[in-house]
């Protein structure tokens, strides 16, 4: 009857999958690894840029920041001319 208990990864099979979490990746890699994008949350008008750092020591930092809203460029100024 075989062991419950599995022999450990080697070579190709102890890399991690490209969905790991990003915590434990930056943990194994020892390198700080970055998540970052755009959301709008649930019944909001407004987009928020967003940046996840996950340091090696396990340590997390999250910003956030509303994106302005409005035109590109200021009032008044026209780009035809």
């Amino acid at each position: 009857m075989p062991g419950r208990h599995r022999r450990p990864p080697t070579g190709e099979q102890s890399a991690l999958p490209a969905d790991a979490d990003l915590r434990l990746l930056a943990i194994t890699q020892g390198r700080t690894v970055t998540d970052e994008g755009v959301a709008t949350f649930p019944g909001g008008r407004h987009p928020y840029a967003y940046r996840t750092l996950y340091r090696p020591d396990g340590s997390v930092e999250r910003l956030l920041e509303r994106l302005a809203p409005g035109p590109l460029q200021p009032p008044g100024l026209s780009s035809a001319g």
